[in-house]
């Protein structure tokens, strides 16, 4: 990798189906510090029945921590969609900055929006996360 870049890899999975909320919290929560860790930002989207995340930073770390994730079992499917060598990071103030998405709540929209409104993030990610939060929630 040339000198000053850095990895970016987004991913999409399918949630456990008893996975709860607080899971999610869980989830960011352990994100937060391994990530501070090793040095690495990103963003985490549950609809309540995918994930998808983008994880950015060094190459060796954003792998170690990719198969990490591989091997919870809060989620199955794991389908990495785009991995690339950025110069610079789209999420650079996030540790894993985490959004609920939920088709019930006017919120979400604000959220997700803020995230994605930042100069650094690229129109393709963008896109990526406004086609996920498209997706929906699940039926109840």
């Amino acid at each position: 990798m040339p000198d000053g870049l850095i990895t970016s890899v987004s991913y999409i999975s399918t949630a456990r189906s008893d996975l709860e909320i607080s899971d999610f919290q869980d989830i960011l929560d352990s994100a937060n510090l391994r990530n501070e860790e090793l040095g690495l930002t990103g963003l985490l989207a549950f609809n309540g029945l995918n994930f998808m995340q983008i994880l950015e930073g060094a190459r060796n770390d954003v792998n170690s921590c990719i198969r990490l994730i591989e091997g919870d079992k809060r989620h199955e499917g794991m389908v990495i969609f785009d991995r690339r060598d950025v110069p610079r990071r789209e999420f650079p103030d996030w540790k894993m900055a985490g959004v609920l998405l939920n088709q019930a709540e006017a919120d979400f929209e604000l959220a997700i929006d803020e995230l994605l409104s930042s100069e650094w993030v690229n129109p393709e990610t963008r896109k990526h996360f406004e086609s996920f939060q498209s997706f929906g929630s699940p039926a109840e």
